[in-house]
């Protein structure tokens, strides 16, 4: 049997378990809409780190590590829940959250990367799937002042502001500049030319696995050591760091049509699917000897799921074997790594550096429940439930708005 019918014969399944878990998901929700219903305005829900749940903040806080509360996934999480089940107390959370953070953004420069995929997920996300007029505004402002943290001399965006080093997680906060595009080309310029760079300064090894970081001489303008910051070595392969890589590289070619980021794309997912054990679930990184008395990273599975997904639909010459590792890994997500209240068990941070070690998120080496995860499986499942994606979509003629037509449970979905 061919990859493709192996593929194929699964989806009336998989599609079952992505329905069920986007209404685990909805259940579970309960907690946290309480949260912001009953917070006052300008307030968060902040993701707790021991437990995956979430409190009340007064403020939002994007600058640093530190006080970072993960408002874009959940926020992200609420709009594709409330797009699919068309359900206003959803949506009317997801709202509230959306403005408090494009109305911050919109001020000042994020001082912390990450702070992009609050905007994207949040802001960006929300103002296409309302049409909400001054939330679009707001947002392609925030996306503007998020610009000005690009490095013109290195051509690049820094992790943190001030900092000399560039990690290949940042693609992920680079969502905004693409779905600006259509309003401000200039912006999704700027991320091409950051991806462009990071190529140059060799993030990819020749074989399609990733390194995590670069560092950089300032002084000579030029990369200084190329490393891991959470992986096993320096040499190994740190698993969320590979799946940063498929999401970053299949979004640039979404983007842009650009042969040279579509042959990346399909190499580093290659790698991590030829990489992975047998159940289709990583360990945190891909070479540690101590492996499997180490953590998983279902994380790195389902961000990895999407990438494929996608490559799948982008890419006919990748369609088969993409389209049926997504199945693979996402199967046994929904299986065996989602509670009955749509949390995704067994993540990591991985080894952290000393200076985050003690930060009091992280457990290694045990297991933990990661804020991108919780978004990713969503994002899964919206997928295989809906054949219209363009409320995700990052295409240069995509506009800010879109009207989705979705896909019920019992319709086939395109692969």
């Amino acid at each position: 049997m061919s990859i493709i019918q192996t593929s194929a014969t699964r989806r009336p399944l998989l599609q079952e378990q992505a329905q069920q878990a986007l209404e685990d998901v909805r259940r579970g929700l309960e907690p946290v809409l309480q949260i912001i219903e009953n917070s006052p305005a300008g307030s968060v829900p902040g993701f707790k780190y021991t437990t995956g749940g979430y409190r009340s903040c007064e403020a939002y806080l994007p600058h640093s590590w530190s006080t970072f509360q993960w408002v874009g996934f959940l926020t992200g999480r609420l709009w594709l829940v409330a797009d699919h089940f068309d359900d206003q107390r959803v949506r009317a959370a997801a709202q509230k959250l959306a403005d408090v953070v494009a109305g911050s953004l919109s001020q000042e420069p994020p001082r912390f990367s990450a702070s992009g995929s609050d905007l994207f997920y949040a802001s960006c996300l929300g103002a296409r799937i309302t049409g909400d007029a001054g939330l679009t505004d707001a947002a392609l402002v925030a996306t503007r002042q998020y610009s000005r943290n690009f490095d013109e001399r290195l051509g690049v965006f820094f992790q943190v502001v001030g900092v000399n080093r560039a990690v290949i997680d940042t693609g992920l906060n680079l969502l905004p500049f693409y779905w600006s595009a259509a309003a401000d080309p200039e912006l999704a310029a700027i991320a091409r030319t950051h991806n462009t760079n990071l190529l140059d300064y060799g993030i990819v090894r020749e074989d399609g696995s990733a390194y995590q970081a670069i560092e950089f001489d300032l002084e000579a303008g030029q990369p200084a050591r190329r490393y891991s910051m959470q992986g096993y070595s320096d040499t190994t392969t740190w698993s969320r760091g590979q799946s940063w890589a498929m999401h970053n590289y299949v979004n640039v070619y979404e983007a842009t049509g650009d042969a040279r980021f579509l042959d990346v794309a399909r190499r580093v997912c290659h790698w991590y699917v030829d990489h992975l054990p047998e159940d289709h679930v990583p360990f945190y990184d891909f070479a540690d000897p101590a492996a499997p008395a180490v953590p998983r990273d279902s994380c790195s599975a389902t961000i990895a799921a999407n990438a494929l997904l996608r490559l799948a639909r982008l890419d006919g010459e990748s369609t088969g074997w993409a389209a049926a590792a997504a199945d693979s890994i996402t199967g046994e997500l929904f299986t065996n790594y989602l509670t009955p209240g749509g949390v995704l068990l067994h993540s990591s941070w991985g080894r952290l550096p000393p200076e985050k070690a003690g930060a009091g998120f992280s457990r290694f080496p045990l297991e933990d429940v990661m804020p991108y995860g919780n978004y990713w499986i969503v994002e899964a499942a919206y997928r295989y439930l809906h054949t219209d994606w363009s409320a995700l979509a990052l295409g240069p003629s995509t506009p800010l708005t879109v009207n989705d037509a979705v896909q019920r449970p019992g319709q086939p979905a395109l692969s």
